[in-house]
């Protein structure tokens, strides 16, 4: 059970974190460890995006199928851009789980495509109104456009029709706005900044730094949700190695993230959440013999900002970490927590593809004490 690394003292009297996460050590009274966290065992974010497990379907999208919208699609149905700034932003996700299903496609997230090499600087290419077409000439595009969505309109109008709209009423705003273009543009950052968040730092190809810098640009400029995926954590082989070279970037980047967050005056109004789909096996033993495999019986959250009682635990695991003491937390306790936060009710329902009723939580507990 006794791995390799060990735990240090932060600055809130009883809270230890391991060793390679100095930098936590140091803001441990700006966010909470939910312990005790029970979600599934498969590699799928569907519980962590929507709460609810994920759902065999032979097909993602077909109507009938049992899959729920993410809460980042939640947040755009309810709080309907009113400007080009997407509600909802995806970094470096494609994945079924951030989808909005039923909610309709206009509230799928923007996703920003990348290249490790520049920034994700091609998707800003695509964001700029070409050189040899002048405003006027993208304004006549826009009234030619309208002129023949109308017509469409006269002959259908569906669900499919009106996220086509939605789609290229983004896309136009997007090509004629600066401020979206420089909300995503990191570049504009200065060294300084990028050094703070942790540019350069080895981490197995991942660049938690680029993404959680570009999340407190989009938070700024007034995005409602966004997420960032990163990979490399499935360490059923060399445990300790590859933690090694994961954890101090990413201990860098969300260190940077929340004092960043917090100087600019935005963290009392932003809730930041980091966690996976599982825990690991406390016991050390895998494929190899120093891995950890999945333990959905016991994992963790992290969370800070957006109002949230920080300084604490929440849960408790017995001392080996194995089994939940008390109440587990699950995925339905989170969102409820996250909905309350965000002014949204969790009782709320939409309708299915079949026009049924579907709640956004079934279980509206929020997690004891985080609020």
């Amino acid at each position: 059970y006794r791995g390799e690394f060990s735990p240090i003292q932060t600055n809130v009297s009883g809270i230890e974190v391991c060793e390679l996460m100095p930098k936590q050590a140091q803001i441990a009274d700006k966010f909470t460890i939910l312990r005790g966290f029970q979600g599934g065992h498969l590699h799928t974010g569907n519980e962590f995006f929507s709460g609810y497990p994920w759902q065999e379907s032979p097909r993602a999208s077909i109507p009938g199928e049992s899959r729920r919208p993410a809460l980042g699609s939640v947040v755009s149905h309810q709080r309907r851009a009113n400007s080009a700034i997407p509600a909802y932003v995806s970094i470096r996700g494609m994945h079924d789980w951030e989808r909005p299903y039923y909610l309709g496609h206009e509230h799928e997230p923007f996703r920003i495509a990348e290249n490790s090499s520049n920034h994700g600087r091609e998707s800003l290419a695509n964001m700029t109104r070409p050189k040899d077409v002048s405003r006027d000439r993208l304004s006549s595009r826009r009234d030619l456009l309208r002129s023949l969505d109308e017509s469409r309109r006269a002959l259908d109008f569906h669900a499919s029709a009106r996220a086509i709209d939605a789609f290229q009423g983004r896309a136009l705003e997007i090509v004629a706005s600066s401020k979206v273009r420089d909300a995503f543009d990191i570049e504009q950052e200065s060294p300084q900044t990028r050094s703070r968040f942790g540019e350069g730092m080895e981490s197995l190809g991942q660049e938690p730094w680029k993404w959680l810098l570009q999340a407190r640009r989009l938070v700024e400029a007034g995005v409602s949700v966004v997420t960032a995926c990163t990979y490399g954590w499935d360490t059923h082989r060399t445990n300790f190695q590859t933690l090694r070279k994961l954890l101090p970037s990413l201990d860098q980047a969300v260190h940077a993230l929340i004092t960043d967050l917090d100087d600019r005056g935005l963290l009392d109004d932003t809730v930041v959440m980091m966690g996976g789909e599982f825990g690991r096996t406390p016991r050390i033993g895998d494929i190899t013999p120093d891995g950890r495999g999945h333990w959905p019986q016991a994992g963790f959250l992290w969370m800070a900002g957006g109002g949230i009682r920080t300084g604490q635990v929440v849960g408790q695991t017995d001392d080996r970490g194995e089994r939940v003491i008390g109440r587990p937390i699950s995925a339905q306790n989170v969102h409820t927590s996250l909905y309350k936060l965000l002014g949204i009710d969790p009782s709320m329902t939409f309708p299915d593809h079949n026009g049924r009723p579907q709640y956004l939580v079934e279980r509206r507990d929020p997690v004891a004490g985080l609020l």
